[in-house]
């Protein structure tokens, strides 16, 4: 038979080691949680800014090929822009602040100067080509300087997004409000091989292609 003191001594073994689990793995549970959502909200971020930034370069493409549709880029642009996952991501203050302050900066910019496509008023068709060819540009630019991540710009990208970024991020300049720190000269000299990469490697599989 067990005496009362061995079954205290059980109880007392099974409650510290429940409070030892809760203590461990809850915050660890709480914290994966965390990293998911944060990770799926700013993927579905990244893919519909692409996607806006694809839909904006594609009526710049042809306003500069035709001064007709220069005047119809706003509405034209507003048929294929999306911002649900955004308007979602800022219902989701809690993860959406758990962004680098640069990265969420230059995120909400992007969807400010998308906004302004659609709404500004602008003198003629010249200048609305010229407002929508920065803002398309916009993403060349943000990426070059590491305000948005680029490994997952790609990753969200389609084929034809990524041929655009591969043929004009390398020459797309730096933007140096300081002078770069040791780290960001490592990081320069790490893109300077990728678009040596790029250059040889995507330009055989296009040779093979056509």
């Amino acid at each position: 038979m067990t005496s009362d003191n061995d079954w205290e001594k059980i109880l007392a073994a099974a409650l510290i080691s429940s409070l030892f689990t809760a203590c461990l793995t809850e915050p660890v549970k709480v914290w994966v949680q965390r990293r998911l959502k944060r990770r799926e909200l700013r993927r579905s971020v990244y893919w519909e800014m692409v996607h806006n930034f694809g839909a904006l370069l594609g009526q710049v493409w042809m306003a500069e090929r035709d001064d007709k549709m220069k005047d119809g880029i706003g509405w034209r642009f507003e048929m294929g822009y999306q911002r649900l996952a955004y308007d979602i991501a800022l219902k989701e203050a809690p993860t959406l602040y758990t962004l680098r302050h640069s990265e969420l900066y230059f995120i909400t910019q992007a969807y400010r100067d998308f906004d302004g496509v659609i709404h500004k008023k602008f003198l003629d068709g010249s200048q609305r080509l010229l407002n929508a060819q920065f803002v398309a540009d916009y993403v060349l630019s943000h990426v070059k300087n590491r305000d948005f991540s680029k490994r997952l710009i790609f990753k969200v990208s389609p084929q034809w997004f990524k041929e655009h970024l591969r043929d004009n991020l390398p020459s797309t300049n730096y933007i140096d409000v300081h002078p770069p720190s040791f780290r960001e000269r490592l990081y320069r000299k790490y893109d300077q091989i990728q678009y040596f990469v790029w250059a040889r490697l995507y330009k055989t599989q296009r040779h093979k292609t056509t």
